[in-house]
């Protein structure tokens, strides 16, 4: 067997199991408290402890009595400190009760040395409290009063168990004797400690004894402390801005202003999501408000082309990938607003750019089916930053389609940034420049480049030798077809289609431009339309009757050569929001020098077409000198008036009456001839 512990094995009476208890070791026994002699004791007139020896007890001017039971005790054997055996000690009276006479004297003892010692060393008092945030997590709070020496007035033992100290100014302190106390006040005030002073041998001790014994008093804790209220108060305090610098908390006057528009009947669960989201949705636009610069993601513009799917996987099947990006761009800004109107939406943040702003450059990457082709750097960029960005702060909710809408008819760049994305508990500073200075949880929801960059990646992937190959390829399979039908007919499919396209483009600009209200604003009809995709199919079929160029954008676009050509020929504006040819015709004596080489065209189309009848004599005079303007530029031979002939082919098929005329190949380039 061990020292600190024995086993006893024994077999259970009536029972064949054997049973093992084990027990630690008995402690080392302390002194007895019946055996221990009595050598203190409390005087009955003065109410101090008296030791046996003291000079009032020899000299009996002292009468004494037991601090526990409060019965006469006798001095035996007084003044003589050298008897050991028996040695001096106060008696009871005989078949006195003596349950924690012992104790209690020795607890006497050491409450005369403290008073002596005339001070008591009392430990910090810390505090804590807790606050919950809006998340549910917890934060916690400490404020504490310092180690302190503080002096004694008096000192007497209050009841068998407690001291009371009387200090300097007036504050009391209690002090429990059996070191078990649970903390809490008295309800007066006082301060409490507690210590163990449970060792009878103290009362047999001598006052230098005592005084080399307690020179250190025993471990002493808190109960209460004068300053709990103060103290809990603070802890409280720090508790709270500890939750309200991590973003988790607000105070009074936020949670008032939360209040006022909450719903009566919402559940409590869900009243905390609101307040953490309001807070942090808050905390970004203010820091937003403030900032000088902030740092967005990049742009990033992708097209993807498959194989047609008229190809049924019996030919090719290659994919083409191209893709258009920026790097992330710090943006200067010189001025920011919160929640101010912007068109038919209210922004949570509008930013106005300092200048000079910043470039958009970029680099655009091309993939064939998976493997890299090549990375072309832009070299030069006449794409500046706009003046005005706006941004959405998000926490769970994200940007709803019809405010998607919005912005995209407002048409400005709208960077979101999702703070729920972030994750985790993040400080304010911490905040701050993730707002700021990082790229995470932060997106392009709209940005007017991406058209422009999306309509030049589709011309450069109209331009790969994979997209000709399969034009090509297409053009075959369909070319039985449309050469089925006379290329006159065609002709007539392909105005009508071009007539249907721009009338009812310029009725929805119209309505665009009137619309006011929530509704949707109309769409522009696009490339997916039907008018648009009939009108592409003829300039095809056109193309392989031997008249190309039916499809190019000087023909069929804004403003084209077609609109204009149409207008003269109905005398009404196609494409135009004009109501007679001559407003059209004004409109293209105003064009600028790209759209010059074509003007020959017109003079043919309003001899052809008796436009010319229509004028009023102004007009007439106006138009004469125009006319004539351009004969000058022709005769002289200047090239800005002079047209390429690569159109004039199918412009015959396309208008017939302007054939002969152009047959004769008036204002046509040289080169061209």
């Amino acid at each position: 067997m061990n020292s600190r512990q024995y086993t006893e094995v024994a077999m259970a009476q009536g029972s064949s199991i054997w049973q093992v208890d084990t027990d630690t070791a008995p402690a080392r026994p302390g002194p007895n408290a019946a055996t221990v002699p009595l050598k203190w004791a409390h005087d009955s007139r003065t109410g101090e402890p008296r030791y046996i020896h003291d000079p009032e007890i020899t000299e009996g001017s002292a009468e004494c009595q037991c601090p526990a039971c409060n019965l006469s005790l006798t001095p035996v054997l007084a003044g003589q400190p050298l008897r050991r055996n028996p040695t001096a000690h106060f008696r009871h009276p005989k078949g006195a009760q003596k349950d924690d006479c012992t104790l209690v004297a020795a607890r006497l003892a050491a409450i005369r040395h403290l008073k002596e010692r005339g001070f008591i060393d009392l430990p910090r008092r810390r505090m804590s409290a807790s606050a919950t945030g809006f998340s549910g997590q917890g934060y916690e709070g400490w404020a504490e009063t310092g180690e302190e020496r503080i002096s004694i007035v008096s000192a007497v033992l209050h009841d068998h168990a407690t001291a009371l100290l009387t200090l300097p100014d007036g504050r009391e302190l209690i002090v429990d004797l059996t070191g078990q106390r649970d903390a809490g006040s008295d309800g007066h005030g006082r301060a409490i400690v507690t210590l163990s002073l449970s060792d009878p041998a103290i009362a047999m001790m001598s006052p230098d004894e005592i005084r080399a014994r307690l020179r250190l008093l025993p471990d002493i804790r808190w109960c209460a402390h004068w300053n709990d209220q103060a103290l809990h108060a603070a802890a409280s305090a720090q508790a709270r801005q500890t939750a309200h610098d991590a973003m988790d908390a607000w105070g009074e006057a936020d949670e008032a202003l939360f209040h006022r528009d909450l719903p009566p009947d919402l559940a409590p669960s869900i009243a905390q999501q609101w307040r953490r989201e309001t807070l942090l949705h808050s905390e970004v636009k203010a820091i937003l408000e403030q900032a000088s610069q902030i740092t967005t993601p990049g742009l990033d513009v992708e097209v993807t082309r498959y194989a047609p799917d008229e190809f049924s996987g019996e030919w090719e099947d290659n994919t083409l990938r191209i893709q258009w990006m920026t790097a992330s761009a710090t943006l200067p800004l010189e001025n920011t607003q919160l929640e101010q109107r912007q068109g038919s939406i209210v922004p949570d943040v509008i930013c106005t750019l300092r200048e000079p702003r910043p470039y958009i450059y970029g680099f655009t990457e091309t993939w064939l089916d998976g493997a890299f082709e090549e990375l072309i750097e832009d070299t030069h960029s006449s794409q500046q930053w706009p003046r005005t960005v706006l941004i959405e702060v998000t926490v769970t909710h994200g940007i709803d389609q019809e405010k998607l809408r919005r912005i995209r008819e407002l048409n400005l760049p709208t960077l979101e940034i999702d703070i729920g994305s972030l994750g985790g508990r993040v400080t304010r500073e911490g905040l701050r420049h993730l707002v700021v200075n990082e790229t995470v949880g932060k997106r392009w929801i709209h940005h007017p480049t991406w058209r422009l960059r999306r309509q030049i990646l589709e011309a450069e992937l109209d331009q790969h030798p994979v997209t000709v190959r399969f034009q090509e390829r297409l053009a075959e399979l369909r070319r039985p077809r449309l050469l089925a039908t006379p290329a006159s007919e065609w002709g007539l499919i392909y105005l009508a289609a071009a007539t249907e396209f721009h009338d009812a483009n310029t009725r929805i600009d119209k309505a665009r431009r009137t619309h006011i209200g929530e509704g949707a604003a109309p769409v522009l009809l696009g490339k997916d339309s039907e008018p648009w995709l009939r009108l592409m199919e003829a300039a095809e079929a056109l193309a392989a009757h031997g008249f190309p160029g039916a499809a190019d954008p000087e023909m069929v676009g804004i403003a084209g050569i077609i609109s204009r050509l149409l207008s003269i020929q109905h005398n009404r504006g196609v494409g135009y929001a004009f109501d007679t040819g001559y407003q059209v015709l004004n409109a293209i004596t105003q064009s600028g020098p790209g759209y010059q080489q074509w003007h020959t065209l017109y003079p043919m189309a309003v001899k052809a077409y008796g436009l010319e009848a229509r004028f009023t004599p102004k007009q007439a005079e106006r138009y004469a000198s125009w006319r004539q303007g351009i004969i000058d530029k022709v005769d002289a031979g200047d090239e800005t008036h002079l047209r390429p002939a690569r159109y004039d082919a199918v412009l015959g098929i396309l208008f017939p009456d302007m054939a002969p005329r152009l047959a004769k190949g008036y204002g046509r380039s040289l080169q061209s001839r």
